[in-house]
C-alpha cells in the first residue's frame, strides 16, 4: 500500500484528501485485500500520515528515497567533477579557477532549474514542506512534520554543507566572509534562489495560453537567458537564476 501510494503521488503529485474512490483504487493497485488495509490502517487519515511520513523520512520507502537522493543528484555542483577534468587551464590560478566557478554554476544552475520545474521528486517534496501546518492536523500527524525536519536538516541541507565545504575551500580556495555565517545559511539561501525561480515557471505553465500579457511574461522572466561573459572573457547563455545564485555566492564567500 506504501508502494503503491508513492506511486500514486509520483504520477499525480500531491493528494490530501484521499477520496473513497481513490482509496479503493490504491487498494486495488496494491493487490492487497481490502480487510488486511484496514487492519493496519483503521482509517484513511491513518494511512495517509504512514505514507507521508515514509515519503518524508530518509528510507523514502521500499524503492528507495523519494526525496533526498534525487535533490542530492540534481544540485548545482554535481557535474563539478567532469568540469574539472575537461579544465585546459591551471587550477593554481585565479582567473581560471573563477572562470570554472562561473562555468559550473552556469550548466549546473540551469539543470537543476530543469529538473525541479518539471514534475518532480522536488516538486512534492516542496508541496509536502507547504503543507504540513495542515497535515500536523491529522491524527498524529505531527510524526510527518517531525520526520521532514530531520530529513530537511540532516540529508538534504547538511550533506551539501559538507561537499559544498569541500568544493569550496578545495577546488575553489574559496572561504566564507563573515564567520557567523556557515555553509548551512548558504545552502538555504542559494537553493532558494532556484526554487523560487522554479516555483514562477511552474507556475506560468500552469495558466491558460494566453493568460499572462505582459511583457515580458513570467515565462520569460524565469526561462530567458542572458548573454554573459565569464572571468576569462567567454560569452554564454545564462538564466537568471544562474546570474543570482553566483551572485548569492560571492556574496557570502571571498577568495582564500
Amino acid at each position: 500500500m506504501i508502494d503503491a501510494g508513492r506511486r500514486s503521488i509520483w504520477n499525480a503529485g500531491l493528494t490530501l484528501d484521499l477520496n473513497d474512490s481513490h482509496f479503493d483504487d490504491l487498494i486495488r493497485n496494491a493487490s492487497v485485500p481490502r480487510s488486511s488495509v484496514f487492519r493496519i490502517w483503521q482509517t484513511k487519515a491513518d494511512y495517509l500520515v504512514d505514507l507521508y511520513e515514509t515519503l518524508a523520512g530518509p528510507q523514502g520507502g521500499a524503492r528507495g528515497s523519494l526525496f533526498a537522493e534525487q535533490i542530492l543528484k540534481d544540485e548545482v555542483f554535481a557535474g563539478v567533477d567532469d568540469a574539472v577534468s575537461g579544465l585546459s587551464g591551471n587550477l593554481d590560478d585565479a582567473t581560471t579557477r573563477r572562470a570554472l566557478l562561473e562555468e559550473v554554476i552556469r550548466t549546473g544552475v540551469a539543470k537543476n532549474f530543469t529538473a525541479i520545474s518539471a514534475p518532480s521528486e522536488w516538486q512534492t517534496y516542496a508541496q509536502m514542506m507547504i503543507s504540513s501546518p495542515v497535515l500536523t492536523d491529522l491524527p498524529d500527524g505531527l510524526r510527518i512534520a517531525d520526520t521532514q525536519v530531520q530529513t530537511e536538516r540532516d540529508d538534504v541541507i547538511a550533506k551539501l554543507a559538507d561537499r559544498y565545504r569541500t568544493l569550496f575551500e578545495g577546488t575553489f580556495r574559496l572561504k566564507l566572509r563573515d564567520p557567523q555565517v556557515s555553509y548551512e545559511h548558504f545552502v538555504i539561501a542559494a537553493s532558494s534562489v532556484i526554487e523560487g525561480f522554479a516555483t514562477r515557471e511552474v507556475l506560468a505553465r500552469a495558466a491558460s495560453e494566453g493568460a499572462d500579457t505582459s511583457d515580458p511574461s513570467l515565462h520569460a522572466l524565469t526561462s530567458n537567458t542572458i548573454k554573459r561573459k565569464d572571468a576569462a572573457g567567454n560569452e554564454a547563455e545564462w538564466l537568471p537564476s544562474a546570474i543570482a545564485y553566483l551572485g548569492v555566492v560571492d556574496a557570502y564567500f571571498e577568495a582564500a
